[in-house]
């Protein structure tokens, strides 16, 4: 029966083991066809999209209990769902994949799935809560990478990467963060696309088609763009991917229905547009071939969303054909499949709840319904993209009211899709933080008990390892001198400074702490927030100075293991001295910087001086021509007085050949005339004004400077104190001034008072200078305001007591002309300008008063005072409250240019209203015109400036926001709406889309809530104020732990107690030592101070005394403590200086220690200090001690002292060197304004006469019938207006001669060799955009130099050049260079062209066929006569007389301009 029992119970455990392992296997063949599944529906989601949802759903069902296989199961199956939009139940799966297990990559891409449906869903904020989930789970991932073996799992892992990048650049992209969506994309790299081709194929459709291929220009762009569509279509086709196929035709398509785009790779990709023109067809129609194809594709791959992206498509190509119809057609299938999703996944049976492309009367957009008050799931980019093509399209049509309404209904999807919710997310994850720093001050706090307590029991242990630690810190003393004495004096760069320091004390930083690395990092400005991270195995301290709160950078030491408590309190004590170095250093690299700035600021000026004299230099040529008039004047009034006077005259033989030479006077001076004319109506505009705001008290002190000259001639001169900012040309303005109190100092008699004021109104500044000098009558007032020229030698010679010493005093009058000139020139240059105005008033016997007005400017401090109370406004404690609102950063200056500005963007918004819609965009210009007259009154920039439309649709006012520049631009919001509207009426659609994407860009970058933005910085400080109460509560302990160890332990440990101090004292002279501007008396003299008290610490001191060497006059320079001079310690304080030697005594009495600094291999002595000691010195350790400090003292008093001193002398050369330049600057400008200004009034003022003239010899030489009575009355008329005339031109061309008695000549010693390099360099420059080529042959003897002006040759060869490149021929220029007769002779060739020597000679003289307009704003033809002006400057001022220029053929072709400058004969 035992048997029977035992043989049953063994054959159920049998079968019951037959059954499991049936259980098992089965299970195994499940899970294995799960994850074979698993791979089906991931390899066919972008090829077939219902394969992959059959698969991932049996996947789902098989993996039942594989935690793992069912995440992947779900995640695909989440992804199906996606596709299919319907985005309630995949958001379901993938949170449900969240749950499944502990895969971390699976969870990731979990994640991810979610940040898709977000973002298609315009969720931003949640977006932005799983993309920082995500970003977590991708650092845990990383940091766990190197375990990952299976392939699959980083197949897996490479997918999730991937597409979070992509995922994240599609959102950036849609949200218009242009450098956030390239950041994005560029972060994936290829071996994460290496064997996942349909990533890789995602990766180049979004590089081609999602705005996120980089570039320098447009036309790389679309050429990379399409070059990456290109590939993603090949790949896919070959690859069977449908769906990338589609989406690349249908990106193609986008692409090309713009006509540039077109035209831009057929010009630049004919090969690759060939490539996918398979059928050969014409490029304007492959857009709507290529959109049908996608059409066909995605209709086929079942995607709703691509569909009706491809309708819109078609719908562009058609509205861009002009055919807006059919573009309606397609946007209504485009609009139908949004009402089929609605319907579809939201159960919709509400007919009337559906998008129509018009819904006349609503006052609320449906969709809009649908998102803010229903919660729906749509798509709002998808509906925002179709709404406006809606609206473009009706347009097209002239149907404005449905226009109208699509357009509404797309401004309110904007709010909605393109607002960025980072700071929501950041919200709550700083709200988490707070919770979780509250625990840990708890808990720090608690800490902080603890660590009291364990003190107390390790207390004994420290007395034990004190005598250790004396022995140490003998090593640190040796370490700290090394440290600060080895910063090199020369030093340039601050990285320089770093690998000094961490050579000089990596052996004994290994030697006393361990340390096996040692790195130094500053702290850089602007980066405080942005902590570097530490490296691995370092350990970070910070380095700060005694006396200083700001950390100057961090040590960083590679330790084996923490250091113990001593070592850290050793390292503490040197880490002042590391901070005080580093800062010296600093500053002598900041020094340095300052001296560069200085420089630069000197090259600045040199260049505005040379273009001034360049300018000059023009006008002197062009003055050449006038006094070139004057020989025909004469000749003209010699033969007028022949005719008049000589009997043999009145023959008719020679009466008619006189007036035949009169009339080819009269002709030559015409034709130069007209040439001066033509040459200064070129000109116009050349000569800029320096515009600036200035205060007029430093011109005032200017003038003030002078009372000498006034008091020479006893006369009181009272400058009144000014406040007044004007905006004008400082130099200019210093002129006029200036010659107004001349004037008035010379008209004025003795005992006189002038008086020099500025009053101020709302709109400008009016200058005056007033005296109670003779007076001017009315007359003679409205003769110098009413005439250009008028005769200065007749003003005030009617009313005048003394006209002889009237006529003495008498000058050309052309200052007050000038005066009148640039006003004038004001005027002419802006609107702003408007109130200058130049006038008089005068009362006989009691005085006169000249004035002018300029438009008031801004005063810089009181911006910068309301920028600083803005600013601290701003600070404050966190707040409960979030509807706070942020207080702006910057004060908007709502000057009249934004007023005006306002003005007319309501006229663009009436316009639009009443139909005028060209008037509105007319308006709409003139709003942006005052715009940029307002960014470029206030921002100190020239570029960018707003416009209408530009080519390359950048918005000038993003750069504008990112520049930080303060301006009302809800304007620019209103007039790029509206301008947007009024280009879709007009169907100018250029314009339309401009202003649109600018409007939409702007919109959601000013429309955001920033008070949540204010409350998470609140939020942030807080978090900052509790770690810092965190460290305070942590210094404090250390605080109070050391004023224990210091009550109850100093008794046994003086002798350490006083190594310490040795670095308190050290501290205490750093802290006063630190870098500064002031004299090294003042430093001394608190050096001396502080030790006085620091040094009775370790020894008694009695008094003291400190001798600091002048390198200036090499003496001594004494500073005394508390006793009055002693000659005999001035003695030995000297003998001490010369040995360099200790002079110690065992007295109380003085002792001198020279201040010895070892540089490298070179010793340097700073100085003596003496020290009268109280007590008697026998201690051999009170001794090291205190030539420690004295090591100490030499080092700082050298650094900071000598080196910081001869920093301070090169930057003060700098300075005299710009203030020099800038001084010839302004000599020049005026220079060049007052003679633009007289050979203007020549031009006006003179052409009159010779015209009459001529006229009159016409007739006297034509007309036979003429009686001798009207002749002579003819010649007489003739007689008087060359009289006139000649009188006139006199006086107007040596008013304007006598401009140029200042020297404006430069001579230096120039190098040939330089010259002739910039001359080659600029003919690549004007020659780099021509059909043709020039290439410049140089044959130059080595090491000539030459003395002259280089700027003026430089000018000489430029001028030459230009003259030879407007010969449109290819060919070859010669330059040789060689030694002639103590001359450098110049050949300058042109073998392209011949001429006589007779049309050479032409070259250099003034003859008007030679000139005419040129492309741009210039004349040309001046060339050779600005080339003799600039030889006649060299002859004149070069140093030797001789330079000479001329021309001459060549015997092989061509012809040669030569010229000579004198050698130079410096050594």
């Amino acid at each position: 029966m035992r048997v029977t029992i035992y043989i049953l119970v063994m054959a159920f455990m049998a079968m019951g083991w037959m059954s499991c392992g049936r259980g098992h296997k089965e299970q195994s063949e499940a899970y294995a066809e799960a994850d074979s599944l698993n791979h089906v529906a991931y390899d066919m989601r972008y090829k077939n999209l219902s394969v992959a949802i059959k698969a991932a759903s049996r996947a789902c069902q098989l993996s039942e209990g594989n935690a793992d296989l069912h995440a992947e199961a779900l995640n695909n199956m989440g992804f199906c769902t996606f596709m299919r939009m319907n985005f309630e139940k995949s958001a379901s799966l993938f949170r449900q994949a969240l749950k499944e297990g502990s895969n971390e990559i699976e969870h990731l891409i979990s994640d991810i799935g979610l940040m898709k449906i977000c973002q298609r869903t315009s969720m931003n904020k949640e977006f932005y809560d799983y993309r920082n989930s995500a970003l977590r789970r991708l650092k845990r991932i990383r940091e766990d990478e190197s375990l990952i073996s299976d392939a699959h799992e980083k197949m897996r892992l490479n997918y999730a990467i991937s597409e979070f990048h992509i995922v994240s650049g599609i959102y950036f992209y849609y949200l218009e963060q242009r450098q956030e969506s390239l950041q994005s994309i560029n972060s994936i790299t290829p071996d994460v696309l290496e064997n996942d081709t349909a990533q890789s194929l995602y990766y180049e459709y979004m590089r081609g088609s999602g705005g996120m291929f980089e570039a320098p220009t447009r036309e790389q762009v679309i050429t990379g763009e399409f070059g990456c569509l290109t590939n993603c279509l090949l790949q896919s086709r070959k690859g069977g991917y449908i769906y990338f196929e589609a989406n690349a035709l249908q990106a193609m398509a986008e692409l090309l229905n713009f006509r540039r785009n077109r035209e831009i790779l057929e010009k630049h990709r004919s090969g690759v547009l060939r490539l996918v023109n398979e059928n050969g067809l014409p490029v304007d129609s492959l857009p709507l071939y290529y959109a049908r194809q996608a059409l066909d594709l995605f209709k086929q791959y079942g995607d709703g969303y691509q569909i009706s992206g491809t309708y819109r498509t078609i719908a562009t190509y058609y509205n861009y054909s002009g055919h807006p119809e059919k573009a309606l057609e397609n946007l209504k299938a485009a609009l139908q499949y949004v009402n089929w999703h609605h319907e579809k996944y939201y159960h919709c049976t509400d007919t009337t709840d559906r998008l129509r492309v018009y819904a006349p009367g609503v006052s609320r957009s449906t969709e809009l319904e649908w998102i803010a008050d229903e919660g729906i799931k749509t798509i709002p980019e998808w509906i925002l993209r179709l709404r406006e093509q809606l609206s473009r399209t009706y347009a097209a049509m002239g149907c404005k009211a449905e226009s109208d309404y699509n357009r509404n209904a797309y401004l309110d999807l904007l709010d909605y899709t393109r607002q960025d919710k980072a700071l929501e997310s950041r919200y709550a994850a700083l709200e988490k933080e707070s919770r979780q720093l509250n625990v840990l001050l708890s808990m720090v706090v608690i800490g902080i008990l603890v660590l009291i307590i364990l003190f107390v029991v390790l207390n004994r242990h420290w007395r034990i390892r004190n005598k250790q630690y004396i022995s140490v810190l003998k090593e640190v003393f040796d370490l700290c001198r090394k440290i600060t004495s080895s910063v090199p004096a020369d030093v340039n760069e601050t990285d320089e400074i770093v690998a000094v320091l961490c050579q000089s004390v990596k052996s004994d930083f290994y030697q006393i702490f361990g340390a096996t690395d040692v790195k130094i990092l500053l702290e850089e400005d602007g980066q405080e927030g942005e902590a570097e991270e530490v490296p691995s195995g370092f350990c970070e301290y910070e380095l700060c100075s005694p006396d200083r709160k700001k950390a100057v950078g961090k040590l960083l030491l590679a330790l084996p293991c923490p250091l113990r408590k001593e070592k850290n309190t050793l390292l503490h004590l040197i880490l002042p001295y590391l901070a005080w170095t580093l800062e010296n250093g600093l500053n002598l690299v900041s020094l340095d910087d300052e001296r560069r700035r200085v420089e630069k600021e000197q090259y600045i000026h040199e260049q505005h001086l040379a273009e001034n004299k360049r300018q000059n230099m023009v006008k002197k040529a062009c003055l050449s021509i006038v006094t070139g008039i004057l020989p025909y004047i004469d000749r003209v009034v010699n033969e007028v007085h022949k005719l008049q006077s000589a009997a043999y005259a009145r023959r008719a033989d020679v009466k008619k050949g006189k007036f035949e030479y009169i009339d080819e006077l009269i002709t030559r001076i015409n034709e130069y005339n007209e040439i001066l004319a033509l040459w200064i109506k070129m000109r116009q505009g050349v000569l800029s004004l320096n515009i600036e705001n200035f205060a007029l008290k430093d011109l005032f002190a200017i003038i003030s400077k002078g009372k000498r000259s006034f008091e020479m001639k006893q006369q009181e001169l009272v400058v009144s104190p000014t406040e007044a900012v004007v905006k004008a040309d400082k130099a200019l303005t210093l002129f006029m001034i200036n010659t107004l109190a001349e004037n008035a100092r010379k008209y004025t008699p003795e005992h006189g008072r002038v008086e020099l004021s500025a009053a101020e109104t709302d709109d400008y500044v009016e200058i005056s200078v007033s005296d109670n000098g003779p007076g001017l009558s009315e007359e003679d007032v409205n003769r110098i305001l009413g005439e250009k020229v008028y005769d200065s030698g007749s003003i005030g010679m009617g009313t005048a007591t003394d006209t002889e010493e009237l006529r003495k005093q008498k000058g050309s009058g052309f200052g007050l002309m000038n005066c009148k000139g640039i006003i004038e020139k004001y005027r002419k240059t802006n609107a702003l300008f408007s109130v200058c105005r130049f006038s008089i008033e005068s009362t006989l016997g009691k005085g006169s008063r000249f004035y002018f007005r300029l438009p008031k400017g801004a005063k810089k401090m009181l911006s910068i005072a309301l920028l600083l109370i803005a600013g601290l406004t701003g600070l404050g404690s966190c707040q409960s409250s979030v509807q706070k609102a942020a207080t702006p950063q910057k004060t908007l200056v709502y000057d009249t240019l934004l007023s005006v500005a306002n003005s007319y963007a309501n006229l663009v918004y009436d316009c639009n209203v009443n139909g005028r819609y060209r008037e509105a965009l007319v308006y709409a210009d003139s709003v942006l015109r005052y715009m940029n007259l307002h960014y470029l009154k206030y921002s100190n920039r020239r570029y960018p400036l707003l416009k209408l439309y530009r080519d390359d649709y950048e918005a000038a006012e993003q750069t504008w926001l990112a520049q930080g520049f303060a301006t009302d631009y809800y304007i620019l919001l209103d007039v790029r709406n509206e301008a947007a509207v009024a280009g879709l009426a007009v169907k100018d659609f250029r314009t339309y889309y401009y202003n649109n994407r600018a409007y939409a860009t702007l919109y959601k970058q000013i429309s955001k809530d920033r008070s949540l933005e204010e409350y998470c910085v609140r939020m942030q400080q807080s978090a900052n104020n509790k770690l810092i109460a965190l460290a305070i509560f942590v210094l404090l302990v250390v605080v109070c732990l050391a004023g224990y160890y210091i009550l109850y332990l100093r008794h046994r440990l003086h002798y350490r107690y006083n190594m310490e101090q040795v670095f308190e004292i050290n501290q205490s002279i750093f802290s006063v030592a630190q870098p500064s501007e002031d004299e090294e008396t003042d430093l001394a003299g608190n050096i001396l101070e502080k030790l006085s008290g620091e040094m009775n610490e370790l020894i008694p001191v009695a008094d003291m005394a400190l001798a600091l060497y002048d390198e200036e006059t090499s003496a001594l320079h004494y500073i005394l403590g508390g006793t009055d001079e002693d000659e005999e310690v001035y003695n030995r304080m000297q003998r001490c200086f010369e040995k360099k030697q200790v002079m110690w005594t065992d007295e109380a009495a003085w002792n001198f220690f020279p201040l010895n600094v070892e540089i490298g291999e070179d010793s340097y002595c700073a100085g003596v200090l003496a020290i009268k000691t109280a007590l008697p010195c026998v201690r051999e350790d009170d001794r090291l001690l205190v030539e420690l400090v004295v090591s100490y003292l030499a080092v700082v008093l050298h650094n900071t002292v000598v080196c910081v001193r001869r920093k301070h002398y090169d930057i003060e050369l700098a300075q005299d060197d710009a203030r020099r330049t800038s001084y010839e600057e302004n000599m020049l400008h005026v220079q060049n304004m007052v003679l633009d200004n007289c050979l203007s009034t020549i031009k006006h003022e003179t052409i009159y006469y010779p015209n009459r003239i001529k006229q009159i010899v016409d007739r006297l030489n034509k007309d036979e019938n003429i009686t001798l009575q009207e002749e002579q009355q003819q010649l007489q008329t003739i007689s008087e207006l060359v009289g006139y005339y000649k009188d006139i031109f006199t006086l107007l061309s040596s008013c304007a001669s006598r401009q140029l008695d200042e020297i404006t000549f430069r001579r230096t010693e120039v190098k040939v060799d330089g010259v002739v390099a910039q001359a080659e360099k600029y003919l690549r420059k004007i020659t780099r955009k021509l059909p043709y080529t020039l290439t410049l042959e140089t044959d130059v003897h080595a090491s000539l130099s030459v003395s002259g002006d280089y700027v003026l040759l430089l000018f000489l060869f430029e001028n030459l050049l230009d003259e030879a490149a407007r010969y449109p021929q290819s060919g070859t220029l010669k330059l040789s260079v060689y030694e002639e007769n103590g001359f450098v002779r110049f050949n300058f060739t042109d073998t392209r062209r011949s001429h006589t020597q007779e049309e050479l000679n032409d070259l250099f003289y003034p003859v008007l066929s030679h000139f005419h307009e040129g492309s741009g704003n210039g004349l040309q033809g001046t060339e050779f006569l600005v080339c003799k002006q600039i030889i006649r400057e060299h002859d004149e001022f070069a140093g030797r007389r001789g330079c000479r220029i001329n021309a001459c053929p060549c015997t092989g072709g061509g012809y040669t301009v030569w010229f000579t400058i004198p050698l130079s004969t410096r050594k």
